[in-house]
């Protein structure tokens, strides 16, 4: 994890500000990653949030079935078991929020009844389409990037259910 937290920031020699307009592509036309977490757009923040915990939960020997998968309710961050023949689907949201200068916050307090409630949508319509699965269970991973090279993460198990 120490890697993918390092790599939250860029060498100061690809550096580039916020407000250069070339800060939208590289010149192969890519999209260029921002200069550090402070110029990072919340999308991209969200993002690289999501890469960091599915290796999180890859090298705990989690089996990654999702990422970011639809349905008519909405989006799943990731999809997951927690043993590999196991009949209980894992549905995980990832929440990051910036924590610099020592305001480290709960990211995972933005899970509010609605979110919780598309989840509990999201997970009737993963049922319905994977038979396999026999019981979901809802966790959210909580991350507070402190700055270029760290970030905390929380993992709540069980954080809700089907009925409350």
């Amino acid at each position: 994890m120490e890697r993918e937290l390092q790599e939250l920031g860029r060498d100061r020699d690809d550096a580039m500000r916020a407000d250069d307009p070339r800060r939208g592509e590289t010149g192969e036309g890519r999209p260029a990653r921002p200069c550090s977490v402070r110029d990072m757009t919340p999308q991209e923040l969200g993002a690289r949030g999501e890469e960091m915990a599915a290796n999180y939960l890859e090298r705990k020997g989690w089996e990654l079935l999702e990422r970011n998968w639809r349905c008519g309710f909405g989006e799943v961050d990731i999809i997951a078991r927690e043993e590999e023949f196991s009949d209980t689907v894992v549905l995980v949201e990832v929440k990051t929020r910036l924590a610099l200068g020592g305001r480290e916050g709960m990211p995972e307090l933005a899970v509010d009844e609605a979110k919780r409630e598309r989840y509990r949508m999201c997970a009737l319509a993963y049922l319905m389409q994977h038979g396999e699965a026999r019981s979901i269970r809802f966790d959210v991973i909580a991350l507070n990037v402190m700055g270029e090279g760290g970030a905390r993460l929380r993992h709540l198990f069980g954080a809700y259910s089907m009925d409350s």
